[in-house]
């Protein structure tokens, strides 16, 4: 407000005081605008962040729930498994598997004392007895029966061959001349109980 004095009177200028207001109420009012933008837009941005915090807490939620779904059904699948093994059926699968021969190491055992310049030609297994054959070529010594003797025996003695095979017998050993030396067929059978191998 300006006065300005004029032949005694003052002049006051009230246009130029009124803008000043306006002016000032202007900026108060833009301030006031942009604070409630600002205010907004922060709670706005704090609504959509909880509200995907919260999608993804929800995501993780369900994702739990279906490994938690799965568990259930391998624990049930586990238990109805559970139910239908019992003892019986143990001992019968434990029968079954002492009844089996573990043809492997029964075989390495047949080979691994096998006399040199001997071979295995055939062999075959029905009602629980062995049956092997082969031939080998004679020495100058003609001592055929006693190295079959020997690997009879050391057979006998092998705990992998014998905890089946209870009683192992020569059954023939025939010798020919074969273009001026000597060959021995021969075949022996292995039983698993000493009762069949007697009859």
């Amino acid at each position: 407000m300006i006065a300005v004095k004029t032949g005694g009177m003052y002049r006051i200028n009230l246009i130029r005081d009124l803008r000043e207001k306006e002016f000032r109420q202007e900026r108060k009012q833009r301030m006031a605008l942009i604070v409630g933008i600002g205010c907004f837009g922060f709670f706005f941005i704090s609504v959509l962040y909880s509200a995907l915090t919260i999608w993804q807490m929800e995501e993780v939620l369900k994702r739990e729930r279906v490994k938690v779904e799965h568990l259930k059904q391998e624990y049930q699948k586990y238990t109805a498994t559970r139910l239908i093994v019992d003892k019986a059926d143990l001992e019968l699968l434990n029968s079954l598997q002492g009844k089996g021969v573990f043809w492997t190491k029964k075989l390495a055992a047949v080979a691994k004392y096998l006399p040199e310049n001997y071979w295995i030609t055939q062999f075959s297994f029905s009602a629980e007895r062995l049956r092997v054959s082969g031939y080998g070529y004679v020495g100058p010594q003609q001592n055929q029966l006693i190295v079959l003797n020997g690997y009879m025996d050391k057979l006998r003695t092998d705990t992998t061959f014998a905890d089946v095979f209870k009683v192992i017998q020569l059954v023939s050993a025939d010798r020919s001349n074969d273009v001026g030396q000597g060959r021995c067929a021969f075949e022996f059978t292995a039983d698993t109980d000493a009762r069949k191998a007697a009859q």
